[in-house]
């Protein structure tokens, strides 16, 4: 296999269809059939199959797909490598964001990146933690925001702040700290398991003997902050998961206490792997943003972790 058509490959099963990649690709499409039967023929298996609703990659597709994904990657960071000797931060940078950072970190990133490094291209995804951590293990992102870090073999972290947790509840609830025993009894609605913040609620639960009901799981930040809003329950989040709504009144938000619920968002990068320019200049970018949100009470709820260490 080469290249090429590994590129091809990745565009055909991006766009689900021979046609549209070929426009996207700027190839003609007899020229990228016979690119892809090639490829086949050279491995020995069938990699696509079409279908009334496109074409989709079978099991060993699938499997080239994540393969071809990082060999591209390894490829432009060499060539990014290589063209930023010059000194000006050039090529595509890929950072991963839980749904809730994303909400308050993401457009001050993209907005300083291009006002900063105009020569950079970022890509921002968005996803949980869990997965996030997956994709910097497959070497998918150039680094990406995770919680609770613990010490990793795979991963280098940096610790960027605490946040506390609160409970969210319909608009026009009571107001003030929550001890995490008042839970009990209330209709929870959470993400379901495996998931950091249904872990930590949970941990908490068992060991302070505290019993509470989960009566709706849905991994959806936007319909559980919606179902919040109608009355269905309650939920727990960061104060920036719900800032919009709870600045004009929407939710109710009071802060859980006795214990106090909190975690840690640390970035995280793949150990060993190289660090182009654009990604060092986008982390350095990174942690200023992070800094003057949390500074300027952007971020509520929020404690840098090196002022946390300080004061300590």
């Amino acid at each position: 296999m080469d290249l090429r058509q590994l590129r091809y490959f990745i565009g055909i099963v991006d766009e689900g269809s021979f046609t549209a990649a070929a426009q996207k690709l700027n190839v003609a499409q007899p020229a990228l059939s016979h690119n892809i039967r090639n490829l086949e023929a050279g491995l020995g298996v069938k990699l696509l199959t079409r279908g009334v609703h496109g074409v989709k990659p079978t099991a060993a597709g699938t499997r080239l797909y994540e393969h071809a994904e990082i060999i591209l990657r390894h490829v432009a960071q060499a060539t990014e490598q290589v063209r930023n000797c010059s000194g000006t931060p050039s090529g595509l940078v890929t950072v991963g964001f839980t749904s809730s950072v994303a909400l308050v970190a993401a457009v001050p990133l993209v907005q300083a990146v291009r006002a900063e490094l105009p020569q950079v291209s970022l890509r921002v995804v968005e996803s949980f933690s869990g997965t996030i951590l997956e994709w910097l293990n497959d070497d998918r992102l150039d680094f990406g925001c995770i919680y609770d870090v613990t010490r990793s073999r795979t991963l280098l972290a940096e610790s960027l702040v605490r946040e506390d947790l609160y409970l969210i509840g319909p608009p026009g609830g009571e107001e003030g700290a929550i001890a995490f025993d008042e839970l009990a009894g209330k209709d929870l609605i959470l993400p379901s398991r495996p998931h950091n913040l249904r872990d930590r609620i949970e941990r908490v639960a068992r060991e302070t003997c505290t019993i509470v009901t989960v009566a709706v799981e849905i991994n959806g930040l936007p319909q559980i902050k919606t179902l919040v809003a109608k009355g269905v329950g309650y939920s727990v989040l960061p104060i920036s998961a719900v800032m919009e709504e709870w600045r004009t009144g929407q939710v109710s938000a009071r802060l859980i206490v006795s214990p106090s619920l909190r975690r840690s968002v640390h970035l995280c990068r793949p150990r060993g792997a190289p660090v182009t320019e654009a990604a060092a200049a986008v982390r350095e970018t990174f942690l200023r943003v992070v800094r003057d949100l949390v500074g300027g009470g952007d971020w509520p709820g929020t404690l840098l972790l090196d002022e946390e260490a300080a004061a300590s």
